[in-house]
């Protein structure tokens, strides 16, 4: 019983924590703000949590190990569309299961500059955008996965409340992704046209 209760109040100084992060930031929340909110001590969020370092941790770390799993599943060059949707769409379930927790990791500054998370976070961009790139190491290249990343991240950000647990708009989503990985071409008109399905990324399924 008391094992359970500990569980709980583990649980609810996660959530709140995570709720308070997001409103007030990572820097501008502190234990003492928590510990007031849930009416304990400050005593009683040390028990669980040594530091508020050591729970942004219990927050950011399941969604990072996740994203850490994805990449290691996907360690062939995404150089087709075929692979790079595979690749993007486990990226994007990824992100919906830990959907409360990306706008912490994507707007806090003080989270993006942690001096563990911030280059976990760079390297684990890093490798998603070679995948998407390689064999193609150009600058358009890597600009054009670095917007598909954006593509996938961005909706959960600028709208939390837009439903994505509809499979017809995760696949809507990552089309948008996928089509802006493909380079285009001058028209003879001078607008850009998307190149034809032979490039490095076409689909040769």
């Amino acid at each position: 019983m008391e094992e359970r209760m500990e569980e709980r109040m583990d649980r609810r100084i996660a959530r709140l924590a995570l709720e308070r992060f997001r409103v007030g930031g990572f820097v501008g929340t502190s234990i003492a703000d928590l510990a007031g909110a849930l009416g304990v001590s400050k005593a009683a969020i040390y028990y669980h949590y040594r530091s508020k370092d050591t729970l942004l941790h219990r927050l950011v770390d399941p969604l990072l190990d996740a994203i850490d799993a994805c990449i290691g599943d996907h360690t062939t060059p995404a150089n087709s569309a075929r692979t790079a949707r595979q690749l993007l769409d486990a990226y994007l379930t990824v992100l919906l299961d830990h959907r409360e927790v990306v706008p912490l990791i994507a707007t806090d500054v003080a989270v993006l500059n942690h001096p563990t998370i911030g280059p976990r976070l760079h390297s684990q961009n890093q490798q998603l955008r070679t995948l998407l790139t390689a064999p193609d190491t150009s600058v358009s290249a890597r600009l054009r996965a670095e917007a598909a990343l954006g593509a996938i991240w961005r909706p959960l950000i600028a709208e939390p409340s837009l439903d994505l647990t509809d499979p017809a708009h995760q696949h809507t989503l990552v089309d948008a992704a996928v089509a802006t990985l493909q380079p285009s071409r001058p028209s003879p008109n001078g607008e850009a046209v998307p190149a034809a399905h032979n490039g490095p990324h076409a689909d040769h399924a």
